[in-house]
């Protein structure tokens, strides 16, 4: 049996998975966000452990045979710096925050954007680990000045298990301070931020061993102690990996507080040849991705939710269904700007054509379409980089009551569109890195063979098509008129 542990934006997984893919054990919980005197949102990386350490005994309660080994994923761009004795110096910037804006200002001023994405991969972006370094700095100088260590959050958790303190590579990618062509930290940018290489830990790769579980560690997560621990990655990026989407024919939709559109592809990382993507070292050996998306999906509903004070999801989604196609506003998907490969951070959300005869259930739909018709941008956008059409979309972390968004998602984008054998492709990822660490999988390839499974198909529903193939068209000249009367064009 393989573990899979993921510390996402708004809850912790854990799930437990025979070799063939099935799971056998799953828990969940929130991942607690609290919020300082100064009115900064922040995780408390003792409550991330002491969450996580919960959940994985809760999953492992009861089950005839022992754990082999477990990896973790994690968000992005967020971290614990940690002190001479493993004692964390500050709690945890949220990935997505932009506190540090000023910093990737001048960052950004230092060297052009194409300069950065030339050694990284990303275009400038505050919520990039490199700016939160150099706020850190500023603001708390003295928590700086006892930071030893900066671990990802899944290397974080991997250390409170193992004490063994590693960067795995497609975290590090997310850092903004990774040269993806050489395979490791840059000491250019790094120099350039004002900072040295000394608080950075080893790169390693998704499945080479972090350690085994310790017998203080094993004591609180109900593991044996000697479980192997192998390093994970980013949660988008185990998903993908979950999924098959290591081939420019897949590509993965990863719904979740952000959505992410995931494409792979055997090599080095290029990019040359991104198009304003994202690219990456994936955690499949010897392959890289592309990865752009939205930085606010399903925090958009949830914005959405608790603006309309609609009760839940499910109420949420009513409303929207009872709308049809065409009826409903047109809305941007832009919160927190446009993400790869647009790369616009200036750019906002917005509704457009609201009239009096609109209501809840409207809005409701609006936001629902809108993120469709932008995932669809995105696709299409990838087709250009590739110049391949993508055979297959699979699509991820919509829940069990959810089908709406893939009935949207496959008239918007006109192609059938695959539902993956779980809810939670992260952890189930996360569980084949363990395996093909230990020898379970002699590679990623047989590993997705052996386990992904389609559990629902999405068809385009006829009557949709011809109202979303003009809300689509307009959206796209709607984002062009945002931009032009934001820049004074």
């Amino acid at each position: 049996m393989l573990l899979g542990v993921d510390v996402g934006t708004t809850h912790t997984k854990v799930g437990v998975y025979e070799e063939d893919g099935r799971l056998l054990a799953y828990t969940c919980g929130p991942t607690h966000r609290e919020v300082a005197a100064d009115g900064l949102s922040f995780r408390s990386p003792e409550t991330l452990w002491c969450d996580t350490a919960t959940l994985i005994r809760g999953a492992t309660a009861g089950l005839s045979r022992p754990i082999e080994a477990l990896a973790i994923s994690s968000m992005g761009e967020a971290g614990v710096p940690l002190g001479r004795s493993g004692e964390p110096t500050y709690p945890v910037i949220p990935w997505n925050d932009t506190r540090a804006e000023v910093q990737m200002r001048r960052l950004s001023e230092a060297l052009k954007p194409k300069g950065w994405f030339s050694i990284t991969g990303l275009f400038p972006n505050p919520i990039h680990s490199i700016a939160k370094w150099v706020w850190l700095r500023e603001v708390d100088p003295g928590a700086w000045d006892r930071t030893q260590l900066w671990l990802s959050i899944c290397n974080y958790i991997g250390y409170r298990l193992t004490g063994g303190a590693v960067m795995e590579v497609s975290q590090a990618c997310r850092t903004m301070a990774f040269d993806i062509r050489s395979g490791d930290w840059s000491a250019e940018l790094i120099e350039l931020a004002g900072l040295t290489t000394d608080f950075l830990p080893p790169v390693v790769s998704a499945t080479d061993p972090v350690g085994t579980v310790t017998v203080e560690a094993a004591s609180l997560v109900g593991l044996r102690p000697g479980t192997p621990v192998f390093a994970g990655g980013h949660d988008h990026v185990c998903a993908a990996l979950a999924c098959g989407a290591v081939v420019p024919e897949v590509v993965l939709d990863s719904l979740g507080t952000a959505e992410a559109l995931t494409l792979g592809w055997q090599g080095p990382p290029d990019p040359e040849r991104a198009g304003g993507f994202g690219v990456g070292i994936h955690v499949a050996a010897d392959h890289s991705y592309l990865i752009g998306g939205l930085y606010s999906s399903g925090g958009a509903l949830r914005w959405l939710k608790e603006l309309l004070g609609v009760a839940s999801f499910t109420e949420l989604r009513q409303l929207a269904a009872a709308v049809e196609p065409g009826a409903a506003p047109q809305f941007i998907a832009q919160f927190y700007g446009a993400g790869p490969p647009f790369n616009d951070p200036g750019a906002t959300g917005a509704f457009v054509g609201i009239t009096p005869d609109h209501d809840r259930a409207h809005l409701a739909r609006a936001v629902y379409d809108g993120l469709a018709l932008e995932i669809r941008a995105g696709i299409e956008a990838l087709e250009r980089v590739t110049g391949e059409s993508v055979a297959v979309i699979r699509l991820v972390g919509a829940s069990d009551e959810d089908d709406l968004s893939g009935r949207i998602r496959a008239s918007v984008l006109g192609r059938p569109l695959e539902v993956a054998r779980h809810p939670d492709m992260v952890t189930a990822g996360v569980a084949l890195l363990a395996g093909i660490g230990l020898g379970v999988y002699a590679s990623a390839e047989e590993a997705v063979a052996r386990t992904y499974r389609i559990r629902r198909m999405f068809e385009p529903e006829p009557e949709w098509q011809a109202p979303y193939e003009e809300a689509y068209a307009r959206s796209r000249r709607i984002v062009e008129a945002l931009r032009e009367s934001r820049e004074g064009v």
